[in-house]
């Protein structure tokens, strides 16, 4: 008997303009000790999937077919059974540690509450989350600190703790990586590959990222349209994918050091004279020093990808290049002269130099229309010119055409991409001649991700657009950028062409982020 199976699983949505069917005749199977991995993009149906293991979709759901937890269905149980089996059977790793951890009650609190949900003894639970966080690779002092006082792979582990307080004997992880550094990554990805191997447990990893499921699962069913479109052993699916979305997906993650995904060709716009230098910049904040004296230039036409873990100082420079934060030693230059200090100073050099956030949800004003959010900073600015006229064009360079279509559009009427799509577009409309994009397409889907990678190129080789990408995303440097230059603890490693420093690295740091990076490569499993 498996320990998971879903048969014939249909998911259905009522809403107001009437039923959309999720999910579609999925039939999929896990043994104990097994991982299996659901791949797919956002909107195909592979979280409704996971959801519905343990019932956990919204009253709007309507679920029809069997999903079968250890024999017995799930859509059958009492409310009473069903909070047994929760956590005690089958538990999840929520996507976004940070928003799925109460900010105000220390972690180990909440990894011993489902525990003490489950009838065990106050008194038993402080050893018991002590040896939970040393399964997970976290010291026991960390049951006394709070979210915001760990990092985003500690707060992962944590997640993963609470899912295996109660012994579970599956445990489905949505996205349980998005958004971590390569290295952090590679060591969650690490736990959680050790803990099947230790415990025996079923692992379902939800990823739109084939080369992270690709190094932790025996099989892979790939989603498209609420339906599975292949499945089989992960070595076969990933080296030889039979179906075209498949295939999409497994080249949307570039391999470092394959020229064909390196998409810089000569007809690029050669790099110019040096737009913007930074001199030994140092920045401190109290005690800590977040930069410390660094050397950096972007020059005309160029992209140049600024990589490092989270918490490596690179934010922190991204800032002080744009003028949001002053540097406590150093300058920072453009075109030769140094930034103004008057806020009408900075004003009009940040004309020239626009920043792309990672998150194009929050960045956008979800009460404001598409037009409204290009034009404010040609308000701001006080732009001369027809309005409607430059807020088209800037849409149409950002490659949302027609303009006029999407004028009166909200953010929740758009994709992820379109979303961002808009904030490059805003960018854009102040006809800047640098871009500073802090993780442009962390949180986008494959297909999407290499879409607004092609738009940046070809903004740089219509416009003479140059940039500044800041990433923890290696493939993502050897995909588009000119230059590389590696941030650890606050210094710049190591500085080349991509080709010196991806393909022949000379600081330990560099090839410990090029180790971390997964591969499609998957071990032989029986």
């Amino acid at each position: 008997m498996s320990l998971l199976e879903l048969r014939d699983l249909s998911v259905h949505y009522r809403g107001a303009r009437g039923e959309v069917t999720a999910v579609r005749s999925v039939d999929l199977s896990l043994d104990a000790g097994q991982t299996l991995g659901l791949a797919g993009e956002s909107g195909c149906g592979k979280s409704t999937v996971a959801m519905s293991v343990l019932r956990l979709l919204p009253r709007s759901a309507r679920v029809e077919g069997q999903v079968l937890l250890d024999g017995e269905d799930v859509q059958a149980m009492s409310w009473g059974r069903l909070r047994a089996v929760r956590w005690a059977a089958a538990s999840v790793v929520f996507q976004g540690a940070m928003h799925a951890l109460n900010p105000v009650h220390r972690v180990g609190d909440q990894i011993a509450e489902p525990m003490l949900l489950h009838g065990r003894r106050s008194s038993a639970a402080p050893s018991a989350v002590a040896e939970l966080l040393d399964q997970v690779e976290l010291p026991a002092r960390a049951a006394r600190a709070y979210p915001h006082e760990l990092s985003g792979g500690q707060k992962q582990r944590v997640m993963i703790a609470m899912a295996l307080a109660c012994g579970p004997r599956l445990v489905i992880a949505d996205e349980p990586t998005t958004a971590l550094d390569v290295v952090v990554q590679a060591q969650v990805l690490a736990v959680l590959k050790r803990l099947v191997a230790e415990r025996g447990i079923g692992l379902v990893m939800i990823s739109h990222d084939l080369s992270v499921l690709a190094s932790t699962c025996d099989r892979l069913a790939v989603m498209r349209h609420g339906r599975i479109v292949e499945e089989g052993p992960a070595r076969r699916v990933i080296a030889e994918p039979a179906h075209p979305h498949t295939q999409a997906l497994a080249a949307a993650f570039p391999t470092v050091g394959d020229p064909a995904f390196r998409h810089v060709t000569p007809d690029d716009a050669p790099a110019g004279p040096v737009l913007l230098r930074a001199e030994g910049v140092r920045v401190d904040y109290g005690s800590t020093t977040a930069v410390a004296g660094v050397d950096l230039e972007v020059r005309t036409g160029e992209i140049v990808a600024l990589v490092g873990q989270s918490g490596s100082g690179k934010t922190t420079l991204a800032r002080t290049l744009l003028g949001l934060q002053r540097p406590t030693a150093g300058r920072v230059l453009f075109e030769g002269a140094e930034l103004p200090r008057s806020s009408s100073g900075l004003r009009a050099y940040r004309r020239q130099v626009q920043l792309v956030l990672q998150d194009p949800t929050s960045a956008l004003n979800p009460r404001h229309s598409v037009y409204e959010a290009v034009a404010e900073g040609l308000r701001i600015h006080h732009v001369a010119g027809d309005e409607a006229a430059l807020v088209a064009e800037a849409l149409s360079h950002a490659e949302l055409r027609p303009p006029e279509l999407f004028f009166p559009t909200l953010p929740h009427e758009l994709s992820g991409g379109q979303r961002q799509r808009v904030v490059i577009a805003g960018a854009l409309a102040l006809g800047p001649r640098l871009l500073v994009a802090d993780e442009p397409v962390a949180s986008l889907d494959a297909s999407v991700r290499g879409e607004i990678l092609a738009l940046l190129l070809r903004l740089r080789r219509e416009l003479g657009l140059a940039a500044l990408v800041i990433t923890h995303d290696l493939g993502l440097a050897w995909t588009i950028a000119d230059r590389v230059a590696v941030m650890y603890q606050g210094e710049l490693v190591e500085q080349g062409t991509v080709e010196e420093v991806l393909l022949v690295p000379k600081h330990d740091y560099t090839r410990t982020l090029l180790a971390a990076v997964p591969h499609h490569e998957v071990p032989v499993t029986d």
